[in-house]
């Protein structure tokens, strides 16, 4: 990058326009900045690293409204721009800076605009010109980013002094921003999200091995094993565990196939008896049933005279149902006579009707004849009317024309009235847009470096809040632990107190089979003057004891593990407090008030990206409106002049075809209501004329259609008389036949075919029933021959008392079967858990190695992130020496210091200087100013050659530097500037903020800024 022409408008000292145009340097590549203290040689630094990046060239200029000259009038709006030149193409860069104006409530608008040279105009280089993309142009052609372009290409006062002599943090900070070596850091985190999940994991799987011992007493009942011994120790063994619980499975699965074998007997025992109660049941069921049976066989045999009546009055009507059918015949006959009867009613009634119908058709037939004349006239007016019909036509739709041409007029013309006033505020709507676009881009330049900040704050104060969690919960813990610890010593003096007592009860025991004369089995003493006594009171059982015992082995085990939790809190406190001293954090910041603010800050400024995205959306919109409204008009304008062409034409055109059509017929619906109303009246006559002709020869059909039907219904009626008469008499016959004395005598026993049919199917069961009962009489009495009944509730007792006995060994067959089953799954749980958590435990050993490894927690004090900067730091030592060592006269050398920091500090990238003179290497702090300078020039430039060499394309063409001379010897001096010149060969652009005399007078090109007596600054450029 080159820079070309610096504009700086109500910038820092300078008041009003400012112009630094480098091109007035000619062939001087290499010019000293001059002027007094606070003119505003700094400020020109500044201009140019605002206008690129929107930040000041050092770091105790960030905040950009400061840069606002306080002399600037109100009116005058803070502006820089910059023209450069960088790989063979030309831009201009323009900020603007908003302030606020003297009586206003809000600041001016910001402006951020990219251009690019071509063919001698300039054009835009971003598609939108907002801060975020103008920034991200800016760094994809220089290839920096204001970091690295303030390290390498412009060297503030005491900026390139700092990479020196820092320590390894701070150098590690620097380098990260340069040469982006933050993914490496990240490595870091995610490795220790990564232990603490494997240690939670451990622990977990810990706390299970331990949860399982403890179910132990609850599963399977204590007894004298080795399990339960081992179990009450202080440390139980797992191998001892594990062949205790073996043992328990075999105890518990011969015990389970004993019971099972007693439950099976019990139970075979139990059904004999009850196969014995069911025979006997059985038995007393077939007397109680045949003793039913007779008392029903009884009641049958009580009903059989009724069913005797039943059956005769069923065989009378059967006699009477065979001549149903005849009966039937009769009186079909007579209903068929009632309708021939009333059919030949109907048609005299019709033939009368139709005799007079036919003599008033006759007479207004004779009518309508008379107006023949009539019709004819009526004909010949229509056929006149519709002569003229195409000709008023022509007119109507002419007229019709001309309104829709006078209307179109009108409605084209107030549609580009609309539009032109649309298109007005259309336009004021998106000159307000885009002011309101540009506040908002300039409020959002802080947005990104303010969501890093939170991000950072988020973090420490994540891991400030978890390390002060750890120490309330180690004050819980160690309350838990010393109450533990007190229940140990109180179980314990109580278990002592009760051993002690069931001591002194075994020796009584042992007394009060002591006999004089007989040897004692401890002492073999003959004689026995004092015997062992002990109180009733004193008496303390076995039980008793193991109780106790087995109560202090709880608290013992309860002791432990919180010992283990302490322990492993403790060690989580030592870690997070290493984490946070290694970070430098300050525990009595408040950095949940700090996260909030931040938060609060960072959402203000999202919403404001959402609105700044919706009125881009907006913009977008208006403009595509604002398009299309104008294409509109133009399309509006060109048919409003068409329509006002065509509309004369059609109007000469009409008032021609007037002349030709006599006013009252010139309308067309008068012409059309004249029609329509003599077609009506012609029709009318025509209808009434077909209609009394089509109503007499109706009338003269209908009449001999009802004289025929009045011939034949009269002779169907005598037929049927006759027929009827016939049924009657055969029917009187058949009543004598069948043995009935008259017809009431056969309605008396007639009934219906349902009747009959429900007395049939009633004698029917009956006598099945009858039938049935005195058989199962029968057979029941064979069945209970020689049989007697049983006393059923003393069986019912036995067989009661028999369930309670297999159901009590069911019960314990299941419970051997569990603690069996309870055993084997202890001792799958425990092995299992066991083995998990060895495998737990090294996963997480290897992931704490490789996270302490990685982060630095080794004996070299290097990171995994440092391991790679010091790579990039040799380069740069070596780059830097083959100046220095010039400079120096061949007296000092950089080399990367390989000691560790004290208090346990990161190292790895400190750095030291070694003397030729005296063969020693120490502290680069221990140079001289001027050393310093030398040491820090030539670092810088050999931070320079190496990024460069890194990142390929990119070229630097330019470099300035802000003080630093002054501490140099005339030698150093002359030194320094052939340094600057070579640099100057090499093609680069070198500016100097100098006030050394000599400096000025080894450098012909100066760019002098005076402070005027008003307290501003103005520059010019002075070759000599």
């Amino acid at each position: 990058m080159k820079p070309i022409i610096l504009t700086m408008t109500a910038f820092g000292p300078y008041k009003d326009k400012e112009i630094v145009d480098f091109r007035d340097l000619k062939e001087h590549r290499l010019f000293v900045i001059s002027g007094k203290t606070g003119a505003g040689k700094t400020t020109i630094f500044d201009g140019i690293c605002f206008a690129l990046y929107g930040q000041a060239s050092g770091e105790d200029r960030t905040d950009t409204k400061a840069l606002r000259s306080q002399f600037a009038d109100d009116d005058m709006q803070t502006t820089v721009e910059l023209t450069f030149d960088i790989h063979n193409r030309r831009f201009r860069v323009v900020r603007q800076i908003p302030y606020r104006k003297k009586g206003n409530r809000s600041d001016t608008l910001g402006r951020c605009e990219l251009f690019e040279e071509k063919d001698e105009r300039f054009v835009p280089a971003v598609d939108r010109q907002i801060v975020t993309e103008v920034n991200d142009k800016i760094e994809q052609l220089l290839g920096f980013t204001h970091a690295q372009f303030s390290q390498i290409m412009m060297l503030p006062q005491g900026e390139f002094r700092k990479f020196l002599t820092s320590d390894t943090g701070n150098k590690e900070t620097i380098m990260r921003k340069i040469f982006k070596t933050e993914p490496y850091q990240k490595i870091v985190e995610r490795l220790k999200v990564k232990k603490e999940e494997a240690n939670a994991e451990y622990l977990r799987e810990k706390q299970l091995s331990d949860t399982i011992l403890h179910q132990i007493p609850a599963k399977l009942p204590v007894r004298d094993s080795l399990l339960f011994t081992e179990l009450q120790s202080e440390y139980p063994n797992y191998h001892q565990l594990v062949l205790g619980l073996q043992q328990e499975h075999a105890y518990h699965e011969i015990q389970s196939k004993e019971t099972h074998k007693e439950y099976t007997r019990l139970y075979k025992v139990h059904n004999e008896k009850q196969q014995e109660l069911h025979e006997a049941r059985s038995i007393n069921e077939q007397f109680a049933k045949l003793l039913q049976r007779q008392k029903e066989l009884e009641g049958l045999q009580a009903k059989q005279a009724e069913m005797k009546t039943l059956e005769q009055q069923l065989q009378q009507a059967e006699r009477a149902a065979r001549l149903e059918d005849v009966e039937q015949q009769v009186k079909s006959n007579e209903i068929e006579w009632q309708k021939k009867e009333r059919s030949h009613s109907e048609a005299v009634t019709f033939l009368a009707d139709a005799e007079e119908m036919l003599v008033s058709a006759k007479a207004s037939y004779e009518q309508e004849l008379a107006k023949e004349a009539e019709r004819n006239e009526v004909k010949e007016q229509v056929l006149t009317l519709k002569n003229l019909l195409p000709t008023v036509s022509g007119l109507t739709a002419q007229r019709q024309e001309l309104e829709s041409l006078n209307n179109t007029v009108d409605r084209v013309e107030k549609s580009l009235l609309v539009n032109q006033q649309a298109a007005k505020r259309q336009k004021e709507s998106i000159t307000v847009q885009r002011n309101e676009m540009i506040e908002l881009e300039t409020s959002l330049e802080v947005y990104e470096q303010l969501v890093d900040q939170l991000s950072t704050c988020k973090a420490v104060a994540k891991q400030v809040a978890t390390y002060k969690q750890q120490l309330i919960q180690r004050q819980e813990f160690e309350t838990d632990f010393n109450i533990a610890n007190q229940q140990i010593e109180h179980y314990t003096a109580v278990y002592q107190d009760l051993e002690n007592r069931w001591i002194n009860n075994q020796a009584v025991a042992l007394a009060a089979s002591l006999h004089d004369g007989e040897s004692c089995p401890v002492c073999g003493s003959i004689d026995h003057p004092a015997k062992a006594e002990v109180a009733e009171s004193e008496h303390v059982s076995k039980q008793q004891l193991d109780t106790a015992k087995l109560e202090l082995t709880n608290k013992v085990q309860t002791f432990h593990t919180k010992q283990a939790q302490l322990q492993q809190l403790q060690q989580r406190i030592e870690l997070s407090k290493a984490e946070l001293d290694e970070q430098q954090v300050d525990l009595n910041r408040d950095y949940q008030k700090e996260q909030a603010d931040l938060t609060e800050e960072v959402a203000v400024l999202r919403n404001k990206r959402e609105v700044l995205k919706q009125k881009k959306d907006q913009q977008n919109q208006a403009q595509k409106a604002m398009e299309e409204l104008t294409e509109e008009m133009n399309t509006l304008e060109q048919q409003r002049n068409e329509s006002k062409a065509e509309l004369e034409t059609k109007r000469a055109l009409y008032n021609y075809a007037l002349t030709k059509v006599p006013e009252n017929l010139q309308e067309l619906s008068a012409l059309q209501q004249q029609i329509t109303s003599k077609e009506t009246a012609s029709q009318q006559l025509e209808n009434a004329w077909k209609t009394i002709q089509q109503k007499l020869q109706d009338a003269s059909t209908e009449k001999i259609k009802w004289e025929s039907r009045e011939i034949l219904e009269k002779k169907s009626l005598a037929d049927m008389r006759e027929k009827v008469d016939q049924s009657s008499a055969f029917f009187t016959k058949r009543l004598t036949e069948e043995g009935f004395t008259s017809q009431e005598n056969y309605m008396q026993v007639k009934l219906p075919p349902s009747k009959r049919q429900a007395i049939q199917q009633q004698l029917q069961v009956f006598a099945q029933t009858l039938h049935t009962l005195q058989s199962s009489v029968e057979e029941l009495k064979k069945s209970v021959e020689g049989k007697q009944q049983v006393d059923l509730e003393v069986m019912e007792h036995q067989i009661e008392a028999m369930k309670t006995q297999y159901e009590e060994a069911f019960a314990l067959s299941n419970q051997s079967k569990a603690r069996e089953q309870a055993a084997q799954d202890l001792y799958t749980e425990l092995k299992t858990s066991k083995s998990k958590e060895a495998e737990l435990e090294r996963t997480y050993g290897k992931i704490t190695n490789l996270y302490d490894l990685v982060r630095g927690q080794n004996h070299l004090k290097i990171s995994f992130e440092r391991y790679i900067q010091i790579e990039y730091l040799e380069r740069i030592i070596q780059a830097a020496n083959i100046r220095l060592r010039d400079l120096s006269n061949g007296q000092y050398e950089l080399v990367r210091s390989d000691r560790q920091e004290t208090r346990g500090k990161q190292s790895g990238l400190g750095i030291d200087v070694h003397d030729a003179y005296t063969g020693q290497t120490r502290d680069v702090k221990t140079l001289s100013g001027g050393e310093k300078f030398n040491a820090s020039l030539c670092l810088a430039l050999g931070m320079a050659d190496v990024i460069q060499s890194f990142q390929g394309a990119v070229r630097m063409e330019t470099m300035f530097i802000d003080e630093g001379f002054g501490a140099l010897d005339e030698e150093a001096i002359q030194k320094a500037i052939d340094t600057l010149i070579a640099l100057q060969q090499s093609g680069r652009m070198i500016g100097i903020i100098s006030h050394i005399d000599e400096m000025k007078e080894a450098i012909p090109a100066t760019l002098q800024v005076t402070k005027l007596r008003e307290g501003y600054s103005k520059t010019n450029i002075v070759l000599s």
